[in-house]
């Protein structure tokens, strides 16, 4: 065993409208990757719980609420990068939603896929946009062929925007 930090994993997003659809890429990913830990955000979701009575959140507190799950799910994958694991992210992140996790994620280079057409508008187009009716395994597939095309700088390079 060496006394070497293992170096830093790849942080990945993938999302999609549905949920299932992103879950199963992300499955397919991991699968394909040498070590891997892969997040759901709708697991991290649902392991918040109120009470009976409790009233219904009102749209800033849900806001607040997706924040704190995306929080966790990379604070849960920050864990495993920083073991040399890539960590993959799933959920349904997309509108203004996607620069809001992005912005999360900084200082971090996030390789982002989403799967969905056209119709998702308000959505910025960053990362590897794929046919949301292609196989999950296809999909793997195309983002390890493509991996350079997927990565979104979440912070700019030193020096970019300097002027004299």
């Amino acid at each position: 065993m060496t006394d070497e930090a293992p170096a830093r994993g790849r942080l990945f997003l993938i999302t999609a409208p549905s949920e299932a659809r992103a879950a199963a890429v992300a499955g397919q990913l991991g699968d394909r990757l040498e070590r891997a830990f892969v997040v759901s955000g709708s697991q991290i979701g649902a392991m918040v719980v109120q009470g009976p009575g409790a009233d219904a959140p009102s749209a800033l507190e849900r806001v607040r609420a997706l924040l704190l799950r995306w929080s966790a799910c990379l604070a849960a994958a920050e864990t495993f990068l920083l073991e040399g694991y890539d960590a993959v992210v799933h959920d349904t992140i997309l509108g203004e939603h996607l620069e809001d996790f992005l912005d999360l994620c900084a200082p971090e280079t996030v390789h982002v896929v989403v799967l969905d057409d056209a119709a998702a508008t308000g959505t910025p187009r960053w990362g590897l946009w794929l046919d949301p009716s292609l196989a999950a395994d296809a999909v793997a597939d195309e983002l390890l062929a493509r991996l350079e095309e997927s990565e979104v700088l979440t912070v700019e390079p030193t020096g970019a925007g300097d002027e004299a």
